[in-house]
């Protein structure tokens, strides 16, 4: 292997880890501006806690579909549809007029975002060599694991400077 292919990796890896992070980083990078989302859409907390529980059932959900689509249609398409859908989502949620708009839209946040999650597994029993794959799979789950981390400070750093608006926006 050359270095130019082990740069490649590297990258790749990274790249997957990101994809496969946006699931767990979308979901704890808004939970800040729950009281904000609350008073701005006139409701109260428990319900703006719907949208967790809309997001969870669509990540669910969407991985059951997506695994035989990304295998059907190959890795492209179905991970560039779902992030857009992902993406048009975001913005749903940033322009929500009400809690039951927004929880229609981390739903489809939630069916298009969980792509990367399947993508990202497909694609690396694409690339690596079954030899590689534990270690790939362990680089990966380790990005995973930092989105919990450092999403819920990144979500107050927009709810204390700007608006939780701000949140979607930047998941876009």
């Amino acid at each position: 292997m050359n270095a130019n292919t082990t740069i490649n990796k590297n990258f790749l890896i990274v790249l997957l880890g990101i994809l496969a992070a946006l699931g767990p980083f979308t979901i704890d990078m808004y939970l800040p501006g729950f009281k904000q989302i609350a008073l701005d859409l006139r409701t109260d907390e428990k319900h703006v806690a719907f949208t967790l529980t809309s997001y969870f059932v669509g990540i669910a959900v969407g991985q059951l579909f997506y695994g035989p689509i990304v295998d059907k249609y190959g890795r492209k398409r179905p991970l560039l549809f779902g992030l857009f859908i992902y993406a048009l989502s975001a913005l749903g949620c940033a322009f929500s007029p009400s809690i039951q708009t927004m929880i229609g839209m981390r739903l489809l946040q939630a069916l298009g975002g969980c792509v990367g999650m399947v993508a990202a597994n497909a694609i690396i029993s694409d690339v690596y060599e079954v030899n590689q794959r534990a270690k790939a799979f362990s680089t990966m789950i380790l990005i995973m694991g930092v989105a919990p981390l450092v999403a819920p400070s990144i979500g107050s750093f927009f709810v204390e400077q700007a608006n939780w608006q701000y949140i979607f926006y930047f998941l876009t």
